[in-house]
């Protein structure tokens, strides 16, 4: 009997060092992707890669900062300061973008994520990304 709790204290104890030791995903890097969109008195809008950008700068353990970037109809740059952190588990992301909104997700694999983004601002947006790493 003492065998077996021994045992089964080693698997606890191998099974709580393993979710606390998760692998989070290096997102340091430039990205793009494909988006659909919803905004208020404009309606519904549907793009492909290479329009929106994020570009993660800098990431300490689960926590990240960069800027988002787009063409303006009028062919101005916008440019969107953010900040994030990645889920404990590391599978999960979640951003705010400066005075513009916020943005949770699933980490799909170290080249890919995918975002719903959500503002109340005026006119109130909403969209879904899909972002991959630009080399």
């Amino acid at each position: 009997m003492k065998g077996f709790l021994a045992f089964l204290l080693v698997c606890v104890f191998v099974g709580m060092v393993g979710i606390s030791t998760a692998d989070i995903p290096d997102l340091v890097g430039n990205w793009t992707g494909p988006y659909v969109e919803y905004n208020a008195g404009q309606g519904f809008s549907e793009q492909e890669e290479g329009v929106y950008f994020i570009n993660i700068t800098e990431q300490q353990d689960r926590i990240i900062v960069g800027y988002s970037s787009y063409s303006k109809s009028d062919g101005t740059e916008e440019r969107v300061d953010l900040a994030g952190v990645v889920s404990a588990d590391g599978t999960g992301i979640s951003l705010a973008e400066q005075n513009n909104g916020y943005s949770t997700g699933k980490i799909i694999s170290a080249d890919e994520f995918e975002l719903t983004y959500l503002s109340d601002n005026d006119p109130i947006s909403v969209a879904i990304d899909r972002f991959y790493r630009i080399n």
